[in-house]
């Protein structure tokens, strides 16, 4: 992995667009609705991330489809992505057990 890669990976939008791809591949028009973007942005962004080698397209008929370029790229961004979701998680725990502990300690010096 390079730093390109992570930098590919620092926009949502293309976050999206990946997770998207992991769990079937999609044409643009598919990336399109799902991301709500349009479709210059969409290809921008697959552009980028076929440059980074994450994604692959290939061509059936009129239309290209995109994918996780291979199994190890897949593994490790569900590793990736897995961590990144943990973060918000624990922030929100983390709020919510100081609300419950500044309740506390309010009640207690009332």
């Amino acid at each position: 992995m390079n730093s390109n890669v992570f930098k590919a990976l620092g926009n949502e939008t293309r976050l999206k667009i990946i997770q998207t791809l992991m769990i079937r591949e999609h044409n643009v028009t598919d990336l399109t609705q799902i991301s709500g973007k349009d479709q210059t942005t969409v290809s921008r962004h697959l552009s980028t991330l076929v440059n980074n080698k994450i994604i692959k397209h290939k061509r059936i008929g009129r239309n290209i489809f995109y994918s996780i370029i291979n199994a190890e790229m897949e593994e490790w961004l569900k590793l990736t992505i897995t961590i990144k979701r943990k973060i918000p998680v624990e922030s929100v725990l983390r709020d919510k057990i100081k609300d419950f502990l500044n309740k506390q300690k309010k009640e207690i010096y009332e």
